[in-house]
């Protein structure tokens, strides 16, 4: 972004510590600047500067994350059809606040460590990501072809059910329920149960490169109908997933207001293969780093179980920090 833009456009210019609430949509929904900052913030965010003589920057953001205060948050939105935060509403969210800063600071740094190493996975997933891009992409300059979506996959959109918020909330578990650009909630029971490549039917369905809203998910997992479900059919799922997450599909996307990519428009995509005859190998290495990948998205899994388990005790005081502390060694 060029320094015009970024001093005119913006109405936020957040500092590093400062935490990002979201307003709109999904109000409540929070994150912590980085070191250095290297974004502006839209009109549905705002930021929220801790006084640090009061509260440990980084407690507020934990304090902001518990279920407890989530709660209320939920309690306070206005919209029907967008539920939003009026800015108005902040000085109405009352929060407890441990009185002792260097305990703040103790707690916030235990549930840290959590963070840091997930920090640390995701990285080592988009350096994965980005090599097996790479690659494909090298394979390619030797020999490729061009194949239909519909003739190297499997469409498996009749096993999608929708569930409304409430429903969901009726029947909570630990089975991811999936939509168009990722999980939206967790269920009891599982649709399915392998490899498996969405794509963006309607909503979320289009980056800003012009790729589709893509996802790679294994295990137990609920679809809903706002993501088209496939298997590799001829070519196995994994590079199916990075055949797709490359190609261009804005020509596919109808609708003005909503944007939609149909399941006749999406088996009409045309993806760029390696012939058959490097095939093999690429498929090899693909497949040993979707491994690694998934190990890494795993433990992340994990990890934030975890310190979602911790947060709210150690919040409450029922959890002391020298004992989450023991847990902490315990897990990383």
């Amino acid at each position: 972004m060029d320094p015009d833009t970024y001093s005119t456009w913006f109405r936020g210019h957040p500092e590093s510590g400062d935490i990002i609430f979201v307003c709109k949509g999904s109000p409540g929904r929070v994150a912590l600047v980085p070191d250095p900052v290297s974004f502006c913030i839209a009109q549905d965010m705002v930021a929220l500067r801790a006084d640090p003589a009061i509260v440990n920057h980084r407690y507020l953001y934990y304090l902001l994350m518990a279920p407890d205060t989530r709660r209320k948050i939920e309690n306070m939105h206005v919209g029907t059809m967008i539920p939003h935060f009026k800015k108005g509403d902040f000085h109405k969210l009352l929060l407890l606040i441990h009185e002792n800063i260097f305990t703040q600071a103790a707690i916030a740094d235990v549930l840290g460590a959590f963070d840091d190493k997930i920090s640390i996975n995701t990285e080592c997933i988009r350096l994965i990501d980005q090599h097996i891009a790479a690659e494909y992409e090298r394979v390619l300059q030797y020999a490729s072809i061009i194949e239909d979506l519909e003739n190297v996959s499997e469409f498996h959109n009749n096993r999608r059910v929708p569930l409304s918020a409430k429903q969901r909330n009726e029947r909570p578990g630990a089975v991811p329920y999936y939509g168009a650009s990722g999980i939206f909630g967790y269920v009891d029971e599982a649709l399915f149960e392998e490899p498996l490549v969405l794509v963006g039917e309607d909503g979320s369905v289009i980056n800003a490169d012009g790729t589709p809203v893509t996802q790679y998910i294994w295990g137990p997992a609920w679809v809903n109908n706002h993501a088209h479900v496939l298997k590799g059919k001829t070519i196995s799922t994994e590079l199916l997933y990075y055949a797709i997450r490359r190609s261009q599909v804005a020509s596919l996307v109808t609708g003005a207001v909503q944007p939609k990519i149909n399941m006749r428009n999406l088996k009409r995509l045309q993806l760029a293969l390696p012939a058959p005859k490097f095939r093999a190998d690429l498929e090899a290495a693909v497949n040993t780093e979707v491994t690694l990948k998934r190990s890494f998205t795993e433990e992340n899994r994990r990890l934030t179980a975890t310190r979602d388990a911790l947060l709210p005790q150690l919040l409450s005081g029922k959890l002391r920090v020298k004992e989450a502390e023991k847990i902490v060694k315990a897990v990383l």
